[in-house]
């Protein structure tokens, strides 16, 4: 959009853009004739919140910004809360009823008077003279009674003074930068009641906010104590759990046990190998010495009467290696067992004697049969039996400790993942209590920390303010005079950018793709002050003054042509425009010819002929095959065959192309669809030459036909001629010359 089309477009609507800021600042001056004067007010609270001292930590602390910003956060928020400002308005109330009369740094006297006045008398007779809380308590009740008495209305409707939400909405509290205090300001139409109600907000509100962290610290530590009690009591649970578990099962050191026992495993699996080892081999060589005897001597050393002695032989090894290994069983060795281990081993040595007697007596047995000497291999066999014997018992013992010591292992393993458990179960009772003793120290610590930070201090009262802060009506005329020319201007931009239409050149010439030749005017306009008959009269001296051009000269000779006009639609308006322009061109001196399909009883002093519309039509080739009246061109100047619109029917091609030029008449208030577009492609297709087609736009604004005709014949003042004149920036503008 162009400065040019803006300026047309502010012309148009001049009239509203000039009423609608006189009526929007003319309301704003009387809303705000009785605004009553403003008092600000405000008061500085030092916090410590950022820098403040502590006794938590020796060292110089770290600031925390993100902490520093909640914690500044929740005191900003405590101080807007409703329970806090409902309980200064109440307080304020009551400083005000316990008064005899007004005092100007309290309350004025108007709104003194206005209060006496609305306040019933049931109200009244809650005062407590000299007695300020009791009052305020007598309020308090009065309010909770229910939800439609008076003071509960008061304070929660709509009051300028005592309503919690008007001084919510006029209070304002901020940190000061970066700073450890807070400025809180309030605003108010009393100057008394501007400081005493920060006086109130102050008193109420350090109040409160001790309360608050005294009663959270020591909420957090009576919970750690508590906390601590139940611990202790399951670590007790827990020990005892353990000692009885000891008791049951004999467990002095389970861990040292364990590994005793693991070790004397290991020795004895080393010591049970070796005997295994020493038992197959005395076996082995006992076959052999076997093998070497005859028949009657291996009689000899298989009677029963040696079996007997080996059998002795044998149980005297088993209990003698059973006594001599019973630490290995977790037995303890007695003196008695080491009396009874001695008799064992002189009882094994007799035994050895009475099998050496036994063979000795086999007086037959003189050689073997490779020849060696029979008592020697007998002697070698009686070690052998001897040795085999001793390890066959140690072998036997062996399996018997093998045995208890998977028993043993089998007995342990269990305890061990209980033993571990009911640990595991002391440890995290132990570390529960150990940490909560911690926390309950730094409760503890922190308690008195908030005790010390808790006093906030006042650094700068209210004070009582003695002058009225500048009014903002000023302001609010500027900026209502502002609105009311901004909004009525974005609102005619955003509808002439909705809006559809063609409406301009510019707009007919993007949607269409071609040059408008030229447009007419929308005539059925109401405006006294235009003279309509002179803009047509100026539009069709445009129109007929480029007609002319487009009739060039051969051979000194005048050329007729044959301008087809044509429409997409019915209705654009292409009769009354070349009939028009056609009574023109004839009042010029020149021969003209209009043949049309609409019948019409309007005389016309050029040559009309009408046609009637068939389903031949499409196959007419000249014009002269219109109708019986029609004529060539050559008898002509101009010729112009209007057809119907070729959107919805169908037309001559031969006709087209036998034509000098082709005018589309169009609708400036109509939109340009796809359907026209696609028409208007398969018309160009047929013609062939573009540039033998030509637009003419039908029904534009008047304001719109600036663009051709200049200033528009109207009557118009040295004022709105002035205006114009400054919209179109042309502050010099000279006048004309006779």
């Amino acid at each position: 959009m162009n400065i040019i089309f803006f300026i047309r477009l502010l012309q148009k609507h001049i009239l509203v853009l000039m009423i609608t800021p006189i009526i929007m600042v003319s309301l704003v001056f009387i809303l705000t004739k009785d605004q009553p004067k403003m008092y600000d007010s405000s008061t500085r609270i030092y916090t410590g919140i950022a820098t403040g001292s502590s006794i938590v930590s020796l060292e110089e602390s770290k600031l925390d910004l993100f902490g520093t910003r909640i914690a500044f956060d929740n005191f900003i928020n405590l101080i807007r809360t409703k329970t806090t400002i409902e309980e200064v308005a109440l307080r304020l109330f009551t400083k005000h009823m316990l008064l005899d009369g007004p005092k100007s740094d309290i309350i004025l006297k108007k709104h003194y008077d206005e209060l006496m006045e609305m306040v019933p008398a049931e109200v009244k007779a809650l005062i407590v003279k000299n007695d300020p809380e009791q009052t305020y308590l007598n309020f308090v009740a009065y309010k909770d009674t229910n939800h439609t008495n008076f003071i509960y209305e008061l304070i929660h409707l709509d009051h300028r003074h005592y309503s919690s939400k008007r001084i919510l909405a006029e209070i304002k509290v901020s940190r000061i930068q970066s700073s450890d205090m807070v400025k809180i300001s309030y605003n108010s139409d009393d100057p008394g009641i501007c400081a005493n109600t920060l006086e109130l907000i102050n008193e109420v509100f350090v109040r409160i906010y001790s309360d608050i962290k005294v009663n959270q610290s020591d909420a957090v530590v009576s919970y750690f104590q508590k906390e601590i009690e139940n611990a202790e009591a399951d670590l007790n649970v827990a020990e005892e759990e353990l000692v009885e578990f000891n008791k049951a099962h004999n467990i002095i050191n389970y861990y040292e046990q364990t590994r005793h026992i693991a070790s004397e495993k290991e020795h004895f699996d080393l010591s049970y190998t070796e005997i295994q080892m020493k038992n197959t081999a005395e076996a082995s060589v006992l076959d052999l010495l076997e093998s070497k005897m005859t028949a009657n001597e291996k009689r000899r050393i298989t009677s029963s009467e040696m079996l007997d002695v080996r059998k002795k032989l044998s149980d005297i090894n088993h209990e003698l290696w059973l006594k001599t290994n019973r630490s290995l069983l977790n037995y303890e060795k007695s003196d008695e067992d080491s009396v009874g281990i001695l008799s064992l081993k002189k009882e094994a040595e007799y035994i050895e004697g009475q099998l050496r007697e036994l063979l000795d007596k086999q007086y037959e047995i003189n050689n073997s049969k490779e020849g060696v000497s029979g008592h020697s291999l007998l002697n070698r066999w009686l070690e052998k039996i001897i040795a085999f014997e001793s390890s066959k018992a140690q072998l036997e013992v062996g399996d018997q400790i093998k045995k208890e010591f998977e028993e043993l292992f089998e007995y342990y393993a269990p305890l061990g993942a209980t033993m571990k458990r009911l640990e595991r179960k002391i440890n995290v009772a132990e570390q529960k209590y150990l940490s909560l003793l911690e926390s309950l120290n730094k409760a503890k610590l922190k308690q008195q920390n908030i005790e010390l930070n808790s006093n906030l201090k006042i650094v700068s009262p209210p004070f009582h303010p003695i002058e009225a802060r500048a009014s903002k009506r000023k302001f609010l005329l500027i900026i209502a005079f502002m609105i009311g020319f901004v909004i009525p201007t974005f609102i005619i931009l955003v509808l002439e950018f909705l809006d559809a239409g063609i409406k301009t050149i510019a707009r007919a010439e993007d949607c269409i793709g071609k040059k408008v030749l030229a447009m007419f005017p929308n005539l059925a306009v109401k405006n006294k002050r235009l003279k309509l008959d002179d803009i047509k009269n100026k539009t069709l001296d445009v129109l007929t003054r480029k007609l002319l051009l487009m009739k060039p000269s051969v051979a000194g000779e005048n050329k007729a042509l044959q301008i087809l006009v044509f429409s997409n639609q019915a209705g654009e308006g292409k009769s009354f425009v070349f009939s028009k322009i056609a009574e023109k061109l004839h009042n010029i001196g020149l021969k003209i010819q209009y043949v049309s399909h609409n019948q019409t009883d309007e005389p016309a002093d050029y040559e009309r002929s009408c046609y009637e519309f068939t389903p031949n039509f499409h196959r007419v080739k000249g014009v002269q095959e219109l109708g019986e009246n029609v004529k060539g061109k050559e008898d002509f100047d101009y010729t112009f065959v209007e057809i119907p619109g070729i959107l919805n029917n169908s037309y001559p091609v031969h006709l087209v192309r036998e034509s000098d030029y082709s005018m589309l008449v169009v609708r400036a208030n109509r939109a340009w669809a796809k359907a026209d577009r696609n028409s208007f492609e398969d018309f160009l297709s047929v013609a062939g030459d573009d540039d033998s087609v030509q637009v003419v736009l039908n029904g534009v604004q008047i304001n719109e036909m600036e663009t051709i005709l200049g200033d528009l014949p109207k009557e118009r003042t040295k004022f709105r001629k002035g205006i114009k004149n400054a919209l179109r920036l042309r502050f010099f503008t000279k006048t004309k010359f006779s």
